[in-house]
């Protein structure tokens, strides 16, 4: 097991300039104020092709030597089910099953020469998806191609823990994802775990599961179902809302609602700092290897001090909540 950072994960991207393609000034500068907040341990990153849009050697450039990374194949997968919904690791499409297996040995190269290129373990982990056929419905046929990617990724040597991060179910209220049911995740890595004596776990993000059953409790009972079947290691705090510009139960990483001190507080946000407070006293930071933020910078247009600002308030939520 990795060495917990000594911080919170932040999932910065979806707040980055680059995010909405702006100029690379305004990146940097991004970059160079999110490294002067307290608190943060790492950061979130989705692989791509590279690690970041302007390539991985700019943000091997821009991150703090104490920082982690956790890398996540979540954006790449939407990105690639935009043109074929078969495209997952829990897709009964056998040749879209096994193009996503593919990326993610292209994420294993990716994180491989970023432990080499800063000659330590780098990369804390990897958040991978259960990705379905689009529209699917038979969770059942759909685990188990989900444990058949799992046993052959297994067979490659991982220098990371490997984490799965829940998304809303096939089964929710108004599917946005639609990825597997948490119950059917948890008998497929209690399987595999035992097949493989491995320690795949689970990640609960708090927007994802409120969004599933579009109500407030149910991270919850996502957070005690998961520790129940020992395979917890981490929570991620992304918002949503019911109105406003990031929408209607919409997965779009909204900000904390507004909270004392709070710079940039989304006034709709349903996330506020007493659920994370509810969250870390039934799964406390220092229980997990990593808990964070992802959040989102809705206007193309903001400025880099709005967009720090976001995260900023972020972090000291988590602060203020984990105490």
């Amino acid at each position: 097991m990795l060495k917990q950072p000594q911080g919170f994960i932040v999932g910065a991207y979806p707040s980055a300039p680059s995010f909405h393609q702006r100029e690379q000034s305004l990146e940097v500068e991004f970059w160079q104020r999110l490294a002067e907040i307290p608190g943060i341990g790492g950061i979130e990153q989705p692989c791509l092709a590279d690690l970041h849009p302007y390539g991985d050697d700019f943000l091997f450039n821009h991150i703090p030597d104490s920082w982690q990374i956790v890398v996540t194949g979540v954006m790449e997968t939407m990105r690639r089910r935009g043109a074929n919904g078969g495209f997952g690791l829990a897709s009964t499409d056998e040749a879209q099953r096994q193009a996503c297996v593919e990326l993610y040995r292209h994420i294993l190269d990716k994180i491989n020469q970023a432990n080499d290129h800063f000659g330590c373990k780098k990369v804390l982990a990897l958040e991978l998806q259960s990705a379905p056929l689009a529209g699917c419905k038979d969770s059942h046929s759909a685990a188990a191609c989900f444990q058949t990617s799992l046993h052959q990724m297994l067979e490659w040597d991982w220098p990371c823990e490997l984490v799965v991060e829940h998304c809303d179910a096939m089964s929710g209220v108004s599917p946005r994802k639609g990825f597997l049911p948490l119950k059917d995740e948890i008998e497929v890595l209690t399987a595999v775990n035992k097949q493989h004596n491995t320690g795949i776990s689970l990640c609960i993000n708090w927007a994802r599961s409120a969004l599933e059953a579009q109500n407030i409790t149910l991270p919850v009972e996502h957070i005690k179902q998961c520790q129940q079947a020992g395979l917890l290691r981490s929570v991620m705090f992304s918002g949503t809302t019911q109105s406003g510009p990031y929408g209607d139960w919409q997965d779009l990483h909204s900000p904390f609602a507004p909270f004392d001190g709070a710079k940039a507080g989304c006034e709709e946000s349903l996330m506020t700092l007493d659920i994370a407070r509810e969250i870390y006293q039934l799964a406390p930071a220092n229980s997990l290897s990593f808990s964070g933020i992802k959040l989102l910078e809705i206007d193309p247009q903001a400025s880099v001090e709005h967009r720090v600002a976001i995260i900023e308030d972020g972090i000291k939520a988590l602060i203020s909540a984990s105490q």
